[in-house]
């Protein structure tokens, strides 16, 4: 059986995660920015007020007679009463800000009441959505660990945040959703804290032997699903404009089919095609991650 020699440039997985990592939250802690058109801003002073006074959401604060929820939506009707001042003076600025404290007050208030039978299945969907990210960021740790030469003691904290994640989901099944997100929560930063401590050298060069061309061929197929699944992870709560948008489905849908082309090539024993393949189908994944403004080095 041949041996096929290559040199592999690995990109570090936790520098990847670790650039997504704050670019998301620089996404999610930025200042909202809005139109300073007037007509979209009566618009939407007209949506505020609906959220504010006759929404679902509003008829159910009022009749929970929850107080602390009330007064948290009379801080809404506050700030909805400045924005009306605002817009009649034509201070556009001021009647956003207002707008938008008095539409994230609606949403504390309506978290306080709870969210109701249809608020309760988007928690456990959304907590499902942060345990496959949990475990996606630890297969990552362990890849890089067992990359960078086999830091067993990485491996024995990644198998110790997989049990405190399986006690959440312990949680999750008996119920208690709130106390289980919480903990699933507290073990997605320990997660990256912990990759964040791999991303000592960016890249590595490794020599990798592989025993057949097929054998290769799996090694890169594995690699096209680690960078499918960090797609999912990076760009799920960023912010994309449909321009954006378009062009990630883009990139995806050109590594969709060279993925495609590939497995037609391994079923026809055409492995060295199906490399080649391969490479160019991440490499499309790669782009996809870097047109969202994360930054993926190689």
């Amino acid at each position: 059986m041949s041996k096929v020699h290559r040199i592999v440039r690995v990109i570090s997985l936790a520098a990847i995660i670790g650039a997504g990592a704050h670019a998301v939250l620089a996404a999610e802690t930025k200042t909202p920015a809005f139109s300073s058109d007037p007509a979209a801003i009566q618009s939407r002073l007209e949506n505020v007020r609906r959220l504010v006074t006759n929404s679902s959401g509003a008829k159910r604060i009022i009749e929970s007679g929850n107080r602390e929820a009330a007064a948290t939506r009379a801080e809404a009707e506050k700030h909805l009463y400045e924005a009306e001042k605002a817009v009649a003076r034509k201070d556009y600025a001021a009647a956003q800000k207002a707008l938008q404290e008095a539409t994230e007050s609606m949403f504390v208030a309506v978290r306080v009441i709870g969210t109701g039978k249809d608020g309760v299945e988007k928690q456990k969907r959304d907590f499902d959505n942060k345990a496959a990210s949990v475990d996606v960021l630890l297969n990552a740790i362990e890849r890089v660990a067992k990359e960078k030469g086999g830091k067993q003691a990485v491996l024995d904290r990644a198998q110790a945040i997989r049990q405190q994640a399986a006690s959440a989901q312990k949680m999750a099944a008996g119920g208690d959703i709130q106390s289980a997100r919480k903990q699933l929560d507290t073990t997605y930063e320990q997660a990256k804290l912990e990759l964040e401590k791999l991303r000592e050298g960016e890249t590595l060069v490794r020599t990798l032997d592989f025993a057949s061309p097929e054998e290769e061929y799996r090694y890169e197929l594995d690699r096209n699903d680690t960078h499918k699944m960090l797609l999912t992870v990076l760009l799920s709560d960023k912010d994309k404009s449909p321009g954006m948008q378009k062009l990630i489905d883009g990139y995806v849908e050109k590594s969709g089919d060279l993925r495609q082309q590939a497995e037609q090539a391994a079923a026809k024993g055409a492995f060295k095609k199906g490399v080649q393949d391969l490479e160019e189908a991440t490499r499309y994944l790669q782009r996809a991650i870097r047109s969202a403004g994360v930054y993926i080095p190689g």
